[in-house]
């Protein structure tokens, strides 16, 4: 089109411009002030795959920072490819205002393809930046997982020969894309005068959709024979299995992705081909992220020191809140805090007596005392007080002391060990000496 563009006159150029970008089927009125669109997809979609993705990004980030305490190169690859996706959101939010989502080109001004087609340019970049380090993200969770620490197996080789065969790949793409045409500003200006385009673009997306689709099925397959081999319950393998299975959906994106891209390359709509690329792709990222970040919900969950300072805190808080005395009828009654009370079985003891052992709030024994159903009047009083003068009055009574070896009191203990520097950081964060005993020797 440059030629043509340069060969015309002012007149015939501005009304070029101020044309559809693309002519019209027989029939069709270009509409230029409110083109129809289907951004009701879009704005379902994209909203919903943001939410889904920052959900599994903070189990991740909650999962290292609180519980495990470590972050490593995984997690920094996930920030960078976070960051892409935001982007991706933007660019998805961008679409849907102008020109709109599912709007067909003839819709819209020459004039104003340069600044849509723009956006839309980048975004190949960025997809490409999520793709690239999410991936080696997960591949090298995996080998964290499932690999024992020093070991150097066919796992291991497979998933680095993976990763590096992918950041080939991506690297590659990334720079074709960016440079398939010469100045780069050709890439999305259609008006640009002079340059050329010597790589086709349109072979390169295919391609890469291709090998994109077909890394995603390795890596999911990668892992599924290590995890059928652990020792463990089916039950527990198919739940493994099933947070891994998330990659399945990846893999559908990705083949509509394929899809999307072949009709994208053999459509002169370039506009409304574009929208299912774009949203199939951001379904794609969506479901690497829970590939990544799922995984992490289970380590929360399990985290013991967790439960156990959420049960603390809530015994403490209990053991703090003050009650009222059963026996308001007698003056001398006052409130006081709740003391344990312990029963205890007597066989020789009367029938409509039940025993208890008292116990004041600091676990030191106070006495035996009864419920006095009978011969006794009832007692006015809980205060420690009253409970040492019954004891003189009950002494003649025969109230047989607890028989030897019955549990009275149990006592529950939350140990927590603590490492320092190197030890911490291996033995406390990753647990190789736990998970791995046999490599201890290498730490």
């Amino acid at each position: 089109m440059s030629g043509d563009v340069s060969s015309l006159t002012p007149e015939q150029l501005d009304a070029l411009l101020n044309g559809p970008a693309l002519a019209p089927p027989d029939g069709v009125i270009p509409n230029f002030e409110n083109p129809p669109n289907k951004n009701y997809i879009a704005a379902a979609v994209v909203p919903l795959c943001l939410a889904v993705t920052t959900i599994a990004v903070l189990l991740r980030v909650w999962a290292r920072v609180f519980c495990v305490r470590k972050v490593g190169l995984p997690d920094a690859l996930m920030a960078v490819a976070f960051g892409c996706y935001l982007v991706e959101i933007y660019i998805g939010y961008r679409l849907q205002d102008n020109p709109g989502s599912f709007v067909h080109q003839w819709d819209i001004q020459l004039k104003n393809m340069p600044d849509i087609l723009f956006p839309l340019f980048l975004s190949a970049s960025f997809y490409i930046g999520v793709v690239l380090t999410l991936k080696a993200a997960i591949l090298l969770e995996w080998m964290r997982i499932f690999i024992p620490y020093g070991v150097r197996n066919r796992f291991f080789w497979l998933c680095y020969g993976v990763l590096g065969a992918n950041t080939i790949f991506y690297v590659i793409t990334l720079f074709v894309m960016n440079f398939a045409c010469v100045p780069v500003q050709k890439n999305w200006d259609p008006l640009y005068v002079g340059g050329s385009c010597p790589i086709n673009t349109q072979a390169v997306n295919i391609a890469s959709a291709v090998l994109n689709l077909c890394s995603d099925i390795f890596i999911l397959l990668l892992p599924q024979r290590i995890i059928w081999g652990l020792k463990m319950s089916t039950k527990t393998k198919a739940g493994v299995s099933f947070i891994f299975a998330i990659g399945i959906i990846c893999i559908i994106a990705a083949g509509f992705r394929l899809g999307a891209e072949i009709a994208y390359t053999k459509s002169d709509d370039v506009l409304y081909s574009i929208s299912p690329v774009l949203l199939w792709a951001l379904a794609e990222m969506t479901c690497m992220f829970l590939v990544f970040g799922v995984p992490s919900g289970s380590k929360i969950l399990s985290d013991s020191r967790l439960a156990s300072r959420l049960a603390s805190s809530l015994r403490s808080l209990k053991g703090r809140l003050p009650q009222r005395s059963s026996s308001r009828d007698s003056g001398s009654g006052s409130a006081t805090w709740p003391s344990s009370s312990m029963m205890i079985n007597n066989s020789n003891a009367h029938s409509s007596r039940t025993h208890y052992r008292k116990m004041d709030p600091n676990g030191s024994l106070l006495l035996t005392t009864g419920d006095f159903s009978g011969s006794l009047p009832p007692p006015s009083s809980e205060s420690t007080e009253y409970l040492k003068e019954q004891a003189l009055q009950h002494h003649h009574h025969n109230i047989t002391p607890p028989e030897a070896g019955m549990i009275l009191r149990t006592t529950q203990f939350v140990t927590r060990e603590d490492f320092g520097g190197y030890e911490r950081a291996v033995l406390m964060s990753d647990g190789y000496e736990r998970q791995h005993p046999w490599a201890k020797d290498r730490i």
